[in-house]
């Protein structure tokens, strides 16, 4: 296994874990454990289905209990990595973006993840497979990120408006949405620290200004689809400043974005301002939203396309291109693409690796989705680094659907050069950081059936 993008220390305890992961796996045997795990949004928990295929494992049930029972105590943080590694953490970073960059500690997620509740395994009738349900509240997750002791109040602005106080703040951040800066619409995704924008991008919200204890236990909002307000009475009281959203905002489309006058609503009231401190937030998202499966379920499926996308690569002995499997599923990565400068249109001498490369992610099925995430060298512009980057990503995926790949199974993204994975001081490392990254996901087959309902 190689690890790319883990810098200091952290690259240390990733590799140690990488080679610990894969010395278990040799043991029990490729796939031999597997997890499903869903994240709860209105519940606020993260909840994981754990099964031991003992046949794969080389282990005689219900005779070998033990034994099972001990590769669950071992595998665990290893199995659910990738799951909570998949949690939305803000607008731009995933969980583990948070571990690569040390934001937080490796340890303490495994610390989270060690403390979560099981229940007794059960066994299937066949005596094929043993099972465990484990969950962890996402409260002691958004702990890992609380690090203030005092938080800080917003300053009332100095425009007039008709206000009152409230007793709490409802969002109503449901269906499509404008996305801040993009000319399309999209859905908001809840995340563990939302922030709250007005029209101007003015910050209205976020986790330092709700008091720590509040925040690691109910945290920063309350997610529903339910438009009942008796069920989450107890979070924004009975007579709330109801508020509908303009746009959604971020990489993730996880920020809501309110108008001006409803911020000064808030910000210009010293008791609505209090209602910030108190974390009585409740957003309002459409209810897809709020039960995800949060990481790639790695089974045999999933190892078959991996080996085969791996085998038409090889055949067609595709230049700087690396396919790896990583926490957020198989990733291709292409390097040095190149483009006429400062612009998103291809080299004539792309052609033949885009062909290879379509054709090799056509192995993922009629069923697999793509993100293409472009990234640029650093030169110190970082808007039009940025901008470049989607630019790029989003011709990447357009010659992916000439090549027969459905645009509508393509999603493009750009980070800019807030990503590098090689020294933008030199010519080789600005090359290596001119980049595209696909990831594939495998969606089940009743992902499909869900789609067409």
């Amino acid at each position: 296994m190689t690890v790319k993008r883990f810098a200091g220390n952290a690259a240390a305890r990733i590799v140690f874990f990488a080679i610990v992961s894969a010395g278990a796996c040799a043991q029990t045997g490729i796939s031999a454990i597997a997890a499903k795990t869903t994240i709860r949004w209105d519940v606020e928990s993260v909840r994981s289905v754990i099964t031991l295929d003992a046949r794969k494992a080389g282990i005689a049930l219900p005779t070998d209990r033990d034994e099972a029972l001990r590769a669950f105590d071992t595998e665990m943080p290893s199995i659910l990595k990738d799951a909570f590694f998949s949690i939305l953490l803000d607008s731009s970073r995933r969980l583990g973006d948070a571990i690569e960059t040390e934001s937080i500690p490796l340890e303490g997620l495994f610390g989270v993840i060690d403390a979560g509740k099981r229940v007794p395994p059960y066994f299937s009738p066949d005596l094929r497979t043993v099972s465990t349900t484990h969950e962890v509240s996402l409260g002691d997750i958004t702990s890992l990120f609380i690090s203030h002791k005092n938080p800080y109040e917003p300053k009332p602005k100095l425009e007039a408006t008709r206000s009152r106080p409230y007793t709490g703040i409802l969002i109503d951040a449901r269906g499509a949405l404008p996305v801040h800066g993009e000319y399309v619409t999209d859905s908001l995704n809840p995340c563990l620290l939302p922030r709250v924008w007005n029209e101007d991008m003015d910050l209205v919200y976020e986790k330092n200004m709700v008091l720590p204890e509040i925040a690691t236990k109910a945290g920063l909002a309350h997610y529903t689809a339910e438009t009942d307000e008796t069920s989450y009475r107890d979070r924004i009281g009975a007579d709330p400043l109801r508020i509908v959203a303009r746009e959604v905002f971020g990489q993730y489309r996880t920020d809501p974005v309110i108008s001006r006058l409803d911020s000064l609503k808030i910000l210009n009231i010293p008791e609505n301002r209090a209602l910030l401190r108190q974390g009585k937030v409740v957003i309002l998202c459409d209810r897809a939203a709020l039960d995800a499966i949060v990481a790639p379920v790695k089974d045999d499926r999933y190892y078959f396309v991996q080996g085969e996308i791996d085998a038409t690569l090889r055949k067609k002995t595709v230049r700087r291109v690396d396919l790896t499997d990583t926490w957020e599923g198989l990733k291709l990565i292409m390097y040095d693409i190149r483009f006429v400068a400062d612009t998103a249109k291809v080299l004539p001498e792309e052609s033949t690796r885009i062909d290879a490369i379509a054709e090799a992610l056509a192995q993922a099925g009629p069923l697999a989705t793509f993100t293409v995430a472009g990234h640029t060298a650093s030169v110190g512009k970082p808007a039009g680094e940025l901008q470049l980057s989607l630019d790029r990503a989003n011709k990447i995926a357009d010659e992916l659907a000439r090549r027969g790949i459905d645009r509508a199974r393509i999603t493009a993204v750009g980070f800019g050069g807030t990503r590098p994975i090689a020294d933008n001081g030199t010519e080789e490392g600005r090359a290596k950081n001119r980049r595209v990254e696909i990831t594939i996901v495998l969606n089940p087959p009743e992902a499909a059936k869900s789609a067409n309902n």
